[in-house]
Protein backbone atom coordinates (compact mmCIF):
# COMPACT_ATOMS: atom_id res chain seq x y z
CA UNK A 1 0.00 0.00 0.00
CA UNK A 2 1.46 3.37 -0.96
CA UNK A 3 1.57 6.39 1.35
CA UNK A 4 -1.42 8.05 -0.36
CA UNK A 5 -3.59 5.00 0.17
CA UNK A 6 -2.35 4.68 3.79
CA UNK A 7 -3.31 8.30 4.40
CA UNK A 8 -6.77 7.73 2.91
CA UNK A 9 -7.45 4.78 5.20
CA UNK A 10 -6.04 6.20 8.41
CA UNK A 11 -7.95 9.42 7.83
CA UNK A 12 -11.17 7.46 8.35
CA UNK A 13 -9.95 6.28 11.77
CA UNK A 14 -9.68 8.10 15.06
CA UNK A 15 -6.59 10.36 15.50
CA UNK A 16 -3.51 8.33 16.30
CA UNK A 17 -1.80 8.04 19.66
CA UNK A 18 1.94 7.43 19.34
CA UNK A 19 3.93 5.68 22.04
CA UNK A 20 7.49 4.91 21.00
CA UNK A 21 7.37 2.74 17.92
CA UNK A 22 3.60 2.17 18.26
CA UNK A 23 0.77 4.07 16.56
CA UNK A 24 -2.85 3.55 17.64
CA UNK A 25 -5.88 4.26 15.47
CA UNK A 26 -8.63 3.26 17.88
CA UNK A 27 -11.72 4.82 19.52
CA UNK A 28 -11.04 7.30 22.29
CA UNK A 29 -13.42 5.52 24.67
CA UNK A 30 -11.21 2.41 24.62
CA UNK A 31 -7.82 4.14 24.41
CA UNK A 32 -6.75 3.52 27.98
CA UNK A 33 -7.46 -0.20 28.10
CA UNK A 34 -6.18 -0.98 24.61
CA UNK A 35 -3.02 1.12 24.89
CA UNK A 36 -1.99 -0.90 27.96
CA UNK A 37 -1.80 -4.20 26.05
CA UNK A 38 1.68 -5.66 25.29
CA UNK A 39 1.81 -4.59 21.64
CA UNK A 40 5.63 -4.81 21.67
CA UNK A 41 5.37 -8.60 21.86
CA UNK A 42 4.02 -11.11 19.32
CA UNK A 43 0.30 -11.73 19.77
CA UNK A 44 0.79 -15.45 20.34
CA UNK A 45 2.79 -14.67 23.52
CA UNK A 46 0.30 -12.27 25.12
CA UNK A 47 -0.85 -14.89 27.60
CA UNK A 48 2.71 -14.98 28.92
CA UNK A 49 2.64 -11.21 29.45
CA UNK A 50 -0.31 -11.05 31.81
CA UNK A 51 -3.18 -10.71 29.34
CA UNK A 52 -6.26 -12.69 30.42
CA UNK A 53 -7.35 -14.24 27.12
CA UNK A 54 -10.87 -15.50 26.53
CA UNK A 55 -11.51 -19.14 25.68
CA UNK A 56 -13.53 -18.68 22.51
CA UNK A 57 -14.54 -21.25 19.91
CA UNK A 58 -12.60 -20.40 16.79
CA UNK A 59 -11.79 -22.02 13.50
CA UNK A 60 -8.58 -22.27 11.52
CA UNK A 61 -6.79 -19.04 10.58
CA UNK A 62 -3.70 -18.17 8.56
CA UNK A 63 -2.93 -15.50 11.15
CA UNK A 64 -2.63 -15.43 14.91
CA UNK A 65 -5.94 -14.31 16.48
CA UNK A 66 -6.61 -13.79 20.17
CA UNK A 67 -9.74 -12.83 22.11
CA UNK A 68 -9.97 -10.66 25.21
CA UNK A 69 -12.30 -8.57 27.35
CA UNK A 70 -11.43 -5.03 28.49
CA UNK A 71 -13.66 -2.66 30.44
CA UNK A 72 -16.71 -4.78 29.69
CA UNK A 73 -16.04 -4.93 25.93
CA UNK A 74 -15.00 -8.09 24.08
CA UNK A 75 -12.51 -7.90 21.23
CA UNK A 76 -10.78 -10.08 18.66
CA UNK A 77 -7.20 -9.05 17.77
CA UNK A 78 -5.55 -10.32 14.59
CA UNK A 79 -1.83 -9.95 13.82
CA UNK A 80 -0.82 -9.37 10.20
CA UNK A 81 1.16 -6.87 8.12
CA UNK A 82 0.49 -3.15 8.56
CA UNK A 83 -0.73 -2.71 4.98
CA UNK A 84 -3.07 -5.69 5.28
CA UNK A 85 -4.42 -4.48 8.61
CA UNK A 86 -5.25 -1.06 7.18
CA UNK A 87 -6.90 -2.52 4.11
CA UNK A 88 -8.94 -5.03 6.08
CA UNK A 89 -10.18 -2.42 8.56
CA UNK A 90 -11.15 -0.11 5.70
CA UNK A 91 -12.98 -2.96 3.96
CA UNK A 92 -14.98 -3.80 7.10
CA UNK A 93 -16.02 -0.15 7.39
CA UNK A 94 -17.16 -0.05 3.77
CA UNK A 95 -18.97 -3.40 3.95
CA UNK A 96 -20.90 -2.36 7.05
CA UNK A 97 -21.90 0.90 5.37
CA UNK A 98 -23.22 -1.17 2.44
CA UNK A 99 -25.26 -3.43 4.71
CA UNK A 100 -23.14 -6.57 4.16
CA UNK A 101 -22.96 -8.90 7.19
CA UNK A 102 -19.40 -8.72 8.44
CA UNK A 103 -17.31 -8.10 11.55
CA UNK A 104 -17.55 -4.73 13.32
CA UNK A 105 -14.15 -2.96 13.11
CA UNK A 106 -12.76 -1.13 16.15
CA UNK A 107 -9.37 0.09 14.92
CA UNK A 108 -5.81 -0.80 13.99
CA UNK A 109 -2.42 -0.67 15.69
CA UNK A 110 0.93 -0.30 13.93
CA UNK A 111 4.27 -1.44 15.35
CA UNK A 112 7.41 -0.18 13.61
CA UNK A 113 9.88 -3.09 13.78
CA UNK A 114 12.78 -1.15 12.26
CA UNK A 115 14.66 -1.63 8.99
CA UNK A 116 15.00 -5.01 7.36
CA UNK A 117 17.11 -6.37 4.52
CA UNK A 118 15.88 -8.56 1.68
CA UNK A 119 18.06 -10.13 -0.98
CA UNK A 120 16.89 -9.66 -4.58
CA UNK A 121 18.37 -10.39 -8.00
CA UNK A 122 19.77 -6.83 -8.01
CA UNK A 123 21.30 -7.12 -4.57
CA UNK A 124 20.35 -6.41 -0.98
CA UNK A 125 17.42 -4.04 -0.51
CA UNK A 126 16.35 -2.35 2.71
CA UNK A 127 12.73 -1.92 3.77
CA UNK A 128 10.82 -0.78 6.84
CA UNK A 129 9.27 -3.64 8.80
CA UNK A 130 5.79 -2.90 10.14
CA UNK A 131 3.44 -5.24 11.99
CA UNK A 132 -0.27 -4.48 11.96
CA UNK A 133 -3.10 -5.50 14.27
CA UNK A 134 -6.78 -5.44 13.33
CA UNK A 135 -9.18 -5.06 16.26
CA UNK A 136 -12.82 -6.10 15.82
CA UNK A 137 -15.75 -6.56 18.15
CA UNK A 138 -16.25 -10.14 19.30
CA UNK A 139 -19.59 -11.45 18.08
CA UNK A 140 -21.94 -13.37 20.35
CA UNK A 141 -24.03 -16.40 19.34
CA UNK A 142 -21.69 -17.59 16.59
CA UNK A 143 -20.36 -21.01 15.66
CA UNK A 144 -17.03 -21.24 13.74
CA UNK A 145 -16.65 -23.83 11.02
CA UNK A 146 -14.46 -26.25 13.01
CA UNK A 147 -17.29 -26.83 15.49
CA UNK A 148 -19.94 -27.41 12.84
CA UNK A 149 -18.43 -30.74 11.83
CA UNK A 150 -18.08 -31.95 15.41
CA UNK A 151 -21.75 -31.19 16.14
CA UNK A 152 -23.02 -33.54 13.44
CA UNK A 153 -22.99 -32.25 9.90
CA UNK A 154 -26.29 -33.93 8.98
CA UNK A 155 -28.12 -33.28 5.72
CA UNK A 156 -30.60 -31.02 7.53
CA UNK A 157 -27.85 -29.03 9.25
CA UNK A 158 -25.88 -28.73 6.02
CA UNK A 159 -28.95 -27.38 4.22
CA UNK A 160 -29.46 -24.67 6.83
CA UNK A 161 -25.79 -23.67 6.60
CA UNK A 162 -25.80 -23.67 2.78
CA UNK A 163 -28.89 -21.45 2.89
CA UNK A 164 -27.05 -18.95 5.11
CA UNK A 165 -23.94 -19.03 2.90
CA UNK A 166 -25.97 -18.55 -0.29
CA UNK A 167 -27.79 -15.59 1.23
CA UNK A 168 -24.44 -13.99 2.12
CA UNK A 169 -23.19 -14.45 -1.45
CA UNK A 170 -26.36 -12.88 -2.86
CA UNK A 171 -26.12 -9.99 -0.40
CA UNK A 172 -22.47 -9.35 -1.33
CA UNK A 173 -22.69 -9.86 -5.09
CA UNK A 174 -25.80 -7.70 -5.54
CA UNK A 175 -23.77 -4.84 -4.01
CA UNK A 176 -20.65 -5.38 -6.12
CA UNK A 177 -18.60 -7.24 -3.48
CA UNK A 178 -16.25 -9.97 -4.70
CA UNK A 179 -14.73 -12.09 -1.94
CA UNK A 180 -12.04 -14.07 -3.72
CA UNK A 181 -11.37 -16.38 -0.77
CA UNK A 182 -14.78 -17.63 0.31
CA UNK A 183 -14.77 -20.63 2.66
CA UNK A 184 -16.48 -21.68 5.86
CA UNK A 185 -13.22 -21.04 7.71
CA UNK A 186 -13.53 -17.37 6.69
CA UNK A 187 -17.12 -17.13 7.92
CA UNK A 188 -19.00 -17.22 11.18
CA UNK A 189 -22.41 -18.83 11.47
CA UNK A 190 -24.51 -16.46 13.55
CA UNK A 191 -27.81 -17.11 15.30
CA UNK A 192 -29.45 -13.75 14.70
CA UNK A 193 -32.68 -12.50 16.31
CA UNK A 194 -34.07 -10.22 13.61
CA UNK A 195 -37.12 -8.03 13.19
CA UNK A 196 -39.16 -9.41 10.28
CA UNK A 197 -41.09 -6.52 8.68
CA UNK A 198 -44.70 -6.56 9.93
CA UNK A 199 -44.37 -10.05 11.49
CA UNK A 200 -42.26 -9.54 14.63
CA UNK A 201 -38.93 -11.14 15.60
CA UNK A 202 -37.48 -14.43 14.35
CA UNK A 203 -34.23 -16.29 14.89
CA UNK A 204 -32.33 -16.68 11.64
CA UNK A 205 -29.14 -18.53 10.81
CA UNK A 206 -26.84 -16.05 9.08
CA UNK A 207 -23.37 -16.36 7.57
CA UNK A 208 -21.01 -13.50 8.43
CA UNK A 209 -17.93 -12.53 6.42
CA UNK A 210 -15.08 -12.82 8.94
CA UNK A 211 -11.96 -12.31 6.80
CA UNK A 212 -11.81 -9.36 4.41
CA UNK A 213 -8.18 -9.53 3.23
CA UNK A 214 -9.04 -10.46 -0.35
CA UNK A 215 -12.34 -8.59 -0.72
CA UNK A 216 -12.77 -6.32 -3.72
CA UNK A 217 -15.59 -3.79 -4.02
CA UNK A 218 -16.77 -2.84 -7.52
CA UNK A 219 -19.71 -0.87 -8.94
CA UNK A 220 -21.10 -4.23 -10.09
CA UNK A 221 -19.90 -7.80 -10.64
CA UNK A 222 -19.80 -9.80 -13.85
CA UNK A 223 -21.46 -13.22 -13.96
CA UNK A 224 -18.02 -14.84 -14.25
CA UNK A 225 -16.77 -13.21 -11.02
CA UNK A 226 -19.93 -14.20 -9.17
CA UNK A 227 -19.62 -17.75 -10.44
CA UNK A 228 -15.93 -17.86 -9.48
CA UNK A 229 -16.78 -16.92 -5.87
CA UNK A 230 -19.38 -19.66 -5.53
CA UNK A 231 -17.23 -22.29 -7.22
CA UNK A 232 -14.23 -21.41 -5.05
CA UNK A 233 -16.39 -21.90 -1.96
CA UNK A 234 -17.42 -25.38 -3.16
CA UNK A 235 -13.78 -26.26 -3.89
CA UNK A 236 -12.76 -25.06 -0.42
CA UNK A 237 -15.36 -27.40 1.09
CA UNK A 238 -13.96 -30.34 -0.89
CA UNK A 239 -10.45 -29.50 0.37
CA UNK A 240 -11.81 -29.23 3.90
CA UNK A 241 -13.53 -32.59 3.55
CA UNK A 242 -10.28 -34.23 2.45
CA UNK A 243 -8.42 -32.71 5.43
CA UNK A 244 -11.13 -33.73 7.92
CA UNK A 245 -11.25 -37.28 6.57
CA UNK A 246 -7.46 -37.57 6.77
CA UNK A 247 -7.51 -36.36 10.39
CA UNK A 248 -10.31 -38.73 11.35
CA UNK A 249 -12.63 -35.93 12.49
CA UNK A 250 -15.38 -36.94 10.06
CA UNK A 251 -16.22 -40.04 8.07
CA UNK A 252 -19.38 -38.84 6.35
CA UNK A 253 -19.32 -36.42 3.39
CA UNK A 254 -19.06 -32.76 4.34
CA UNK A 255 -20.44 -31.66 0.97
CA UNK A 256 -22.17 -34.06 -1.42
CA UNK A 257 -22.72 -33.86 -5.17
CA UNK A 258 -26.35 -33.04 -4.36
CA UNK A 259 -25.19 -30.22 -2.06
CA UNK A 260 -22.97 -28.76 -4.77
CA UNK A 261 -25.78 -28.76 -7.32
CA UNK A 262 -28.19 -27.25 -4.80
CA UNK A 263 -25.77 -24.45 -3.87
CA UNK A 264 -25.19 -23.47 -7.52
CA UNK A 265 -28.84 -23.64 -8.57
CA UNK A 266 -30.24 -21.99 -5.44
CA UNK A 267 -27.68 -19.20 -5.69
CA UNK A 268 -28.74 -18.47 -9.29
CA UNK A 269 -32.42 -18.41 -8.29
CA UNK A 270 -31.89 -16.15 -5.27
CA UNK A 271 -29.64 -13.78 -7.15
CA UNK A 272 -32.38 -13.42 -9.79
CA UNK A 273 -34.90 -12.76 -6.98
CA UNK A 274 -32.57 -10.13 -5.52
CA UNK A 275 -32.32 -8.38 -8.88
CA UNK A 276 -36.11 -8.39 -9.12
CA UNK A 277 -36.35 -6.90 -5.62
CA UNK A 278 -33.98 -4.11 -6.61
CA UNK A 279 -36.00 -3.38 -9.77
CA UNK A 280 -39.20 -3.33 -7.70
CA UNK A 281 -37.62 -0.86 -5.27
CA UNK A 282 -36.44 1.37 -8.12
CA UNK A 283 -39.94 1.61 -9.64
CA UNK A 284 -41.99 1.84 -6.43
CA UNK A 285 -39.50 3.54 -4.02
CA UNK A 286 -40.55 0.93 -1.43
CA UNK A 287 -37.67 -0.47 0.67
CA UNK A 288 -38.33 -4.21 0.45
CA UNK A 289 -35.95 -5.27 3.24
CA UNK A 290 -37.35 -2.93 5.87
CA UNK A 291 -41.01 -2.72 4.80
CA UNK A 292 -42.06 -5.91 3.02
CA UNK A 293 -39.58 -8.65 3.79
CA UNK A 294 -37.62 -10.62 1.19
CA UNK A 295 -39.31 -12.18 -1.82
CA UNK A 296 -39.27 -15.97 -1.73
CA UNK A 297 -39.39 -16.64 -5.46
CA UNK A 298 -38.83 -14.93 -8.77
CA UNK A 299 -42.07 -13.37 -9.97
CA UNK A 300 -43.16 -12.03 -6.58
CA UNK A 301 -42.12 -8.54 -7.59
CA UNK A 302 -44.21 -8.74 -10.76
CA UNK A 303 -47.25 -9.91 -8.76
CA UNK A 304 -46.95 -7.09 -6.23
CA UNK A 305 -46.34 -4.58 -9.02
CA UNK A 306 -49.52 -5.79 -10.76
CA UNK A 307 -51.49 -5.12 -7.56
CA UNK A 308 -49.92 -1.68 -7.26
CA UNK A 309 -50.83 -0.87 -10.89
CA UNK A 310 -54.43 -1.90 -10.16
CA UNK A 311 -54.37 0.23 -7.02
CA UNK A 312 -53.02 3.11 -9.11
CA UNK A 313 -55.87 2.75 -11.62
CA UNK A 314 -58.53 2.88 -8.93
CA UNK A 315 -56.84 5.83 -7.21
CA UNK A 316 -56.68 7.69 -10.53
CA UNK A 317 -60.40 6.98 -11.13
CA UNK A 318 -61.27 8.26 -7.68
CA UNK A 319 -59.14 11.40 -7.91
CA UNK A 320 -59.85 12.18 -11.57
CA UNK A 321 -56.15 12.46 -12.42
CA UNK A 322 -53.22 10.25 -13.32
CA UNK A 323 -51.65 9.20 -10.02
CA UNK A 324 -47.87 8.56 -10.23
CA UNK A 325 -46.91 4.93 -9.70
CA UNK A 326 -44.63 5.73 -6.75
CA UNK A 327 -47.50 7.59 -5.03
CA UNK A 328 -49.84 4.66 -5.66
CA UNK A 329 -47.23 2.26 -4.27
CA UNK A 330 -46.93 4.25 -1.06
CA UNK A 331 -50.73 4.44 -0.72
CA UNK A 332 -51.05 0.69 -1.34
CA UNK A 333 -48.44 0.00 1.32
CA UNK A 334 -50.04 2.35 3.85
CA UNK A 335 -53.72 1.54 3.18
CA UNK A 336 -53.62 -2.15 2.22
CA UNK A 337 -50.39 -4.05 2.81
CA UNK A 338 -49.44 -2.68 6.21
CA UNK A 339 -52.94 -2.97 7.78
CA UNK A 340 -53.35 -6.51 6.41
CA UNK A 341 -49.96 -7.53 7.83
CA UNK A 342 -50.82 -5.85 11.14
CA UNK A 343 -53.76 -8.27 11.40
CA UNK A 344 -51.47 -11.17 10.42
CA UNK A 345 -49.19 -10.10 13.26
CA UNK A 346 -52.01 -9.69 15.78
CA UNK A 347 -53.17 -13.23 15.05
CA UNK A 348 -49.55 -14.47 15.14
CA UNK A 349 -49.68 -15.99 11.66
CA UNK A 350 -45.87 -15.89 11.53
CA UNK A 351 -45.77 -18.79 13.99
CA UNK A 352 -48.03 -20.84 11.69
CA UNK A 353 -46.01 -19.94 8.57
CA UNK A 354 -42.44 -19.81 10.00
CA UNK A 355 -40.68 -19.67 6.63
CA UNK A 356 -42.75 -16.82 5.18
CA UNK A 357 -41.98 -13.12 5.09
CA UNK A 358 -44.81 -10.60 5.07
CA UNK A 359 -44.34 -10.14 1.31
CA UNK A 360 -44.37 -13.88 0.57
CA UNK A 361 -47.42 -14.52 2.78
CA UNK A 362 -49.32 -11.68 1.09
CA UNK A 363 -48.30 -12.79 -2.42
CA UNK A 364 -49.21 -16.42 -1.82
CA UNK A 365 -52.65 -15.44 -0.51
CA UNK A 366 -53.10 -13.28 -3.61
CA UNK A 367 -52.07 -16.20 -5.82
CA UNK A 368 -54.50 -18.42 -3.93
CA UNK A 369 -57.20 -15.81 -4.53
CA UNK A 370 -56.46 -15.92 -8.26
CA UNK A 371 -56.81 -19.72 -8.48
CA UNK A 372 -59.98 -19.73 -6.36
CA UNK A 373 -61.45 -16.98 -8.56
CA UNK A 374 -60.60 -18.94 -11.70
CA UNK A 375 -62.49 -21.95 -10.35
CA UNK A 376 -65.46 -19.89 -9.13
CA UNK A 377 -65.59 -17.82 -12.37
CA UNK A 378 -65.71 -14.66 -10.23
CA UNK A 379 -63.46 -12.66 -7.90
CA UNK A 380 -63.77 -14.32 -4.49
CA UNK A 381 -62.04 -11.47 -2.63
CA UNK A 382 -59.06 -11.37 -0.27
CA UNK A 383 -61.02 -12.36 2.85
CA UNK A 384 -62.31 -15.60 1.35
CA UNK A 385 -58.87 -16.40 -0.10
CA UNK A 386 -57.23 -15.79 3.28
CA UNK A 387 -59.76 -18.08 4.98
CA UNK A 388 -59.14 -20.93 2.53
CA UNK A 389 -55.34 -20.45 2.51
CA UNK A 390 -55.05 -20.50 6.30
CA UNK A 391 -57.36 -23.53 6.59
CA UNK A 392 -55.26 -25.44 4.06
CA UNK A 393 -51.69 -24.50 4.87
CA UNK A 394 -51.26 -23.23 8.45
CA UNK A 395 -49.01 -25.49 10.55
CA UNK A 396 -50.26 -26.23 13.12
CA UNK A 397 -53.88 -25.49 12.28
CA UNK A 398 -55.58 -22.38 13.67
CA UNK A 399 -58.88 -22.72 15.47
CA UNK A 400 -62.03 -21.93 13.51
CA UNK A 401 -62.82 -19.17 16.02
CA UNK A 402 -59.43 -17.50 15.41
CA UNK A 403 -59.83 -17.65 11.63
CA UNK A 404 -63.36 -16.22 11.78
CA UNK A 405 -62.12 -13.34 13.93
CA UNK A 406 -59.28 -12.64 11.47
CA UNK A 407 -61.60 -12.67 8.45
CA UNK A 408 -64.12 -10.43 10.21
CA UNK A 409 -61.41 -7.86 10.88
CA UNK A 410 -60.08 -8.10 7.31
CA UNK A 411 -63.54 -7.33 5.92
CA UNK A 412 -63.95 -4.42 8.33
CA UNK A 413 -60.56 -3.11 7.23
CA UNK A 414 -61.50 -3.15 3.54
CA UNK A 415 -64.87 -1.54 4.20
CA UNK A 416 -63.02 1.46 5.63
CA UNK A 417 -61.13 2.03 2.36
CA UNK A 418 -62.45 4.83 0.11
CA UNK A 419 -64.55 3.77 -2.87
CA UNK A 420 -63.91 2.18 -5.28
CA UNK A 421 -61.01 0.51 -3.44
CA UNK A 422 -63.28 -0.79 -0.69
CA UNK A 423 -65.38 -2.73 -3.20
CA UNK A 424 -62.32 -4.14 -4.95
CA UNK A 425 -60.65 -5.51 -1.81
CA UNK A 426 -63.83 -6.49 0.04
CA UNK A 427 -65.51 -8.63 -2.59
Amino acid sequence: MNDVRRADVTASLKPANEIGNLRFFIPRETHASLLALPWQHPLETWGEHGVALLEVKSGLSRHVVRFLELSGQRFAVKETSWETALREHDTYVRLQAMGVRTLTPVGVVERDDGPGIVTTHVGAQSFQRRTGYVITELMDNVVPDAFLYKRGFSKQNRRRIWDAVINLFVEMHSKGVYWGDASLSNMLIHFSNEAEPELGYRTRLRAVLADAETVEIHPSLSASLRQADVEFFIESMLWMEADLNASGIVREPVITDEDQKMIIETYKERYAVQQEMQSFELVTTIDVDSLLGDFDSKGYGAILLKHIHEHKWYMSEREGREVPLADAAQDWYRAVFKPVCRLFNEYELASFFPDKTAASLYVQIMEHKYFMSEQAKKDVGIAAATWDYVIRFAQPALSQHTIRSLIRELRALFRRLPAPLSAVYNM
